[in-house]
């Protein structure tokens, strides 16, 4: 477990901002998805399938980024594009697992499929899609940014008490 000392000798942990914010994600975006699903249990694959490896993610990324916040190194640019950055390569591996599979599907939109029907698929939806992704992602950096500066000045606070 890695235990950063900040300037004035507190101890922050940096896998606790990193589960906080996992935690954060997930139960935040199961909730939009459960108030937004007709049937609530309707939700629950895409929650295990898609929001607890997310949720995974962004756990371990903000783990990693707490390490340069606690030593005062990170920027909201720095956040904002690794938040991008993420969010984007796991929308494209979810793309791709999931063209993979409707050209394999029997009744799907890209059952019997050629090359460039596939690439228009590619290029109208799928990279638009994980675009939006990556903008979302980029906006759960500059949040956790600052929530996690928060945390880690609430910490020196307490401690100094």
């Amino acid at each position: 477990m890695y235990h950063a000392v900040s300037c004035n000798g507190s101890t922050v942990n940096n896998r606790h901002i990193g589960l906080t914010n996992g935690i954060i994600t997930l139960v935040t975006w199961s909730s939009i998805g459960m108030l937004l699903a007709s049937e609530w249990w309707g939700a629950l694959p895409v929650m295990l399938f898609v929001l607890v490896p997310i949720s995974a993610l962004v756990s371990y990324r903000s783990s990693v980024l707490a390490k340069s916040l606690i030593e005062g190194k990170a920027t909201v640019k720095l956040y904002a594009i690794d938040g991008f950055k993420w969010a984007f390569i796991a929308a494209v591996i979810f793309w791709l697992w999931s063209i993979s599979s409707e050209v394999m599907a029997a009744g799907g939109p890209l059952l019997g499929a050629n090359w460039w029907q596939v690439m228009k698929y590619i290029f109208t939806i799928s990279l638009p899609a994980s675009l939006v992704v990556g903008l979302i992602g980029s906006v759960h950096g500059v949040v956790f940014f600052y929530f996690n500066r928060w945390q880690i000045t609430a910490n020196k606070q307490i401690n100094a008490d």
